[in-house]
């Protein structure tokens, strides 16, 4: 019986080994957010967020911002008798993500991270976006999407960005900050570190950063969601009132001319 016992107890040691060791195999990436919560206040216009972390000397490190999904409501443009530009169909893109940048390290270009089956760039997002009608030309409609959305600072390839420690026992450090802008609302976020190394991503891991109300812009939000008989009569006491301020200061501009 103590056989059975002592044998028992070495095949659970020698698992606990093995799993510690492989946990620890896995695991050589480490990422470190400066905070993973950002409060947007009355003044709030935008702001910078610190990302730290390290990885095996001989890999690669590429960083993401990205989330939430939503669905995107866009109007096709064509031509209508041969000649006029108008908006002819409703297309939409389900699944996309609101906000979208990638941030590659330093001494490579871009190019070199930027690709689908790594899960990196544009092109690895439109697999998963779905199409209405399913006949619309998804990639060209979600191209023209990425456009619009660079022109807002939400989505952005930073090239050459990530910068490198010195190698230290087969690790170095990286750091990055992020751009945070001002039409991020607010939402949970993924920032994601992707180390890589011959084309392969070797090991990923994700933090999330939350974007929160704080202050007046709170109170308003919750009495637009929770209030919103009140909330109407404020917003048409404050236009009205926004409107008689206006008139005094024009018929007091023209007085003193």
């Amino acid at each position: 019986m103590k056989r059975v016992v002592y044998g028992l107890l070495t095949v659970v040691l020698v698992s606990l080994a093995w799993f510690n060791s492989s946990m620890a195999a896995e695991g050589p990436l480490l990422l470190e957010l400066a905070k993973t919560n950002i409060k947007i206040s009355t003044f709030y216009n935008g702001t910078t967020l610190d990302v730290a972390g390290s990885l095996p000397a001989d890999e690669d490190v590429v960083v993401q911002l990205s989330g939430p999904k939503k669905d995107v409501h866009l109007k096709e443009k064509g031509k209508v008798a041969g000649f006029l530009w108008m908006n002819k169909t409703d297309v939409s893109l389900e699944n996309t993500p609101a906000v979208y940048m990638v941030y590659t390290p330093t001494g490579s270009t871009a190019d070199k991270f930027l690709n689908p089956d790594l899960g990196v760039g544009y092109q690895a997002l439109v697999k998963d976006i779905t199409s209405n009608p399913e006949s619309a030309d998804k990639t060209f409609i979600f191209g023209e999407y990425v456009k619009l959305m660079e022109k807002s600072g939400v989505y952005a390839i930073n090239e050459g960005t990530v910068k490198y420690g010195e190698p230290n026992d087969g690790m170095k450090s990286f750091i990055i900050t992020l751009t945070i802008p001002s039409k991020m609302s607010a939402g949970t976020y993924k920032v994601a570190a992707l180390a890589m190394k011959d084309g392969v991503v070797t090991s990923r891991v994700t933090e999330d950063l939350t974007l929160e109300l704080s202050g007046l812009p709170a109170a308003i939000s919750s009495m637009a969601y929770g209030r919103p008989l009140l909330f109407g009569f404020m917003a048409v006491f404050i236009a009205v009132g926004a409107g008689l301020l206006v008139g005094v200061l024009f018929r007091g501009g023209g007085g003193a001319h």
